[in-house]
């Protein structure tokens, strides 16, 4: 390691491949700091924040190099983020109170930076030129100011990072002096490392729970969503309107869109006002209160046209204790048992075609009239057509378990004549067979060990290695990675959130869209089942995997 005689470092340790960072040296510090905050057992966030404040103030912050550049800071600020995940892998049961304090500890440091920065610009702009050339050399800019004469030029502007209260950052110092003031001054403006709008949008929330307004608590991914999606004006006005409605705020709630989330509580307010007249209604009727209770609590479906038949005397109050079945039968002329060709037609399907039983009642009451050498040659018409369509877009032979559950999907259809059902609807229907079928086999083998989940997800890994772009590889092999720690499956917003904190890989989300669709797309080695990212089977090394697919 090359050091100056002035403290700069200007090359980094031979570490063959390792990713350490030359301010690792901080992690125990921080450590230390973490823990002693944590068992204070805090639980409000402003006495949280302060106690952060009052630590570093009795242990003041002692950075073993200069915070030169704005880099240098934020490799600072994932210092402490890579403490607090050590500190989580430790103690799984405090991650909330972790990522509570460590993110007060960042906010803090966002601020104690600055100040260190703008302390070694005063130094260097004192030191009348002995250090511009180490100074340049770690920027990595010394062949954009070569001479004494563009050292002044040099000086000049980092007077103007001083006077702005901004870190340097070097790509800018190649600029004309007019653009390096606008550009550090809009990133002043904002804040620098820690945005003054993200800092008020977590003091207003923070306030709002600790005055004891939110139910269930905020937890950070909660905090973490609200402060990057929403505005503070908005945030505002959904936290009003909850607070008007239901006197407290609900996280998920605050998440939704302002006029779906309007929308929802007046129809809320509305289901409300109905049932307060349901059990009036009741009352005039002549319920008892035991009966009132019964019926508001366990036969809230009942609308007002069940209760003025009930006033008409077409139905008794012990009726309406019966439920909604009991409702229905009262209603129409009598029970109805299964006929004969019903019961005919479901067992065929049942028993012959391997269809799960609430689709083959759901088709034959709908066909009772159709007598089974009809059904016979619609199943015939439908698994021809499966077979025929799968093997032209996929390039093989269907495999049995889809075929059945693209059956199912079939008959579910209102219309099976040629005409009706077209060759979109039948690769509609294998497409979501398909995934079904995938989702199942991937639910069946998720319960792997983590050393076992690893090597049935060897052929992905062997696939990723003949990707040929550096970056993107990289990128593929970090969420490669969550899947093997998390599992076969992984709730997508969670997957987009892991791959956000690492914001090397992934400066935004965008970034993190691109390598999902790459995935799906041109390996297609990931499926979404609902707001679940699952890895495919065909991506899977797992004993017993075609019994698993039948």
């Amino acid at each position: 390691m090359a050091k100056t005689k002035n403290g700069l470092i200007l090359n980094y340790p031979l570490t063959f491949g390792m990713e350490i960072s030359r301010w690792s040296s901080m992690k125990p510090f921080f450590r230390d700091a973490m823990g002693a905050l944590f068992e204070k057992k805090i639980e409000l966030y402003k006495q949280s924040k302060k106690e952060a404040a009052s630590y570093f103030k009795d242990n003041p912050i002692k950075t073993p190099y200069p915070v030169v550049m704005d880099d240098d800071a934020k490799a600072l600020m994932d210092t402490v983020l890579d403490v607090e995940n050590e500190w989580i892998a430790v103690n799984p049961q405090g991650e909330e109170t972790y990522r509570r304090i460590g993110r007060h500890i960042r906010e803090y440091l966002a601020d104690y930076l600055l100040k260190a920065h703008q302390h070694f610009l005063d130094e260097i702009l004192l030191s009348d030129g002995k250090k511009a050339n180490d100074v340049l050399e770690y920027l990595g800019v010394k062949e954009h100011f070569p001479n004494a004469e563009s050292h002044k030029r040099f000086n000049s502007k980092l007077l103007i990072y001083k006077k702005l209260g901004a870190f340097v950052h070097p790509p800018e110092l190649s600029l004309s002096m007019v653009k390096v003031s606008n550009r550090a001054g809009a990133r002043a403006q904002r804040g620098n490392l820690w945005p003054s709008d993200r800092r008020e949008k977590y003091e207003f929330l923070e306030n709002l729970s600790d005055a004891g307004k939110v139910c269930p608590p905020f937890t950070e991914i909660d905090l973490e969503f609200l402060v990057s999606q929403s505005s503070m004006e908005m945030l505002k006005n959904k936290t009003e309107l909850l607070l008007n409605e239901l006197r407290y705020v609900e996280p998920n709630r605050l998440k939704a869109n302002y006029s779906r989330l309007k929308d929802h509580l007046q129809r809320s307010k509305q289901r409300q006002s109905d049932y307060e007249r349901r059990r009036e209604l009741l009352m005039k009727l002549g319920a008892s209160p035991q009966q009132v209770d019964y019926i508001s609590a366990r036969a809230t479906f009942q609308t007002m046209k069940n209760l003025l038949k009930l006033a008409n005397g077409k139905l008794a109050i012990s009726d309406l204790m019966g439920g909604k079945r009991t409702i229905r039968k009262l209603l129409r002329k009598s029970g109805r048992a299964q006929s004969k060709a019903e019961s005919a037609i479901c067992n065929y399907l049942v028993k012959s075609e391997g269809v799960t039983r609430a689709a083959a009642e759901s088709y034959a009451r709908t066909r009772k009239n159709h007598s089974l050498k009809h059904l016979q040659q619609t199943v015939e018409f439908l698994k021809d057509n499966y077979r025929r369509l799968y093997r032209a877009h996929w390039g093989f032979n269907i495999r049995p378990n889809v075929l059945r559950r693209a059956l199912e999907l079939g008959l579910s259809r209102q219309k099976l004549s040629k005409r009706a059902i077209t060759k979109r609807d039948f690769l509609n229907d294998l497409r979501r067979a398909l995934a079904l079928e995938e989702a199942l086999v991937i639910k069946e083998q998720d319960r792997l060990t983590p050393d076992a989940r690893r090597q049935a997800l060897a052929p992905l890994k062997e696939v990723l290695d003949y990707e040929t772009d550096t970056d993107t590889r990289k990128q593929l092999y970090f969420i490669y990675e969550q899947f093997c720690r998390l599992g076969l499956c992984i709730p997508k917003d969670k997957l987009k959130q892991l791959c956000l904190r690492n914001s090397t890989l992934f400066p935004s989300p965008r970034k993190v869209q691109d390598a999902l669709e790459i995935l799906n797309g041109a390996y297609r080695a990931i499926g979404q089942h609902g707001e679940t990212v699952c890895v495919l089977p065909d991506y899977l090394h797992i004993a017993n995997r075609e019994s698993n697919m039948r």
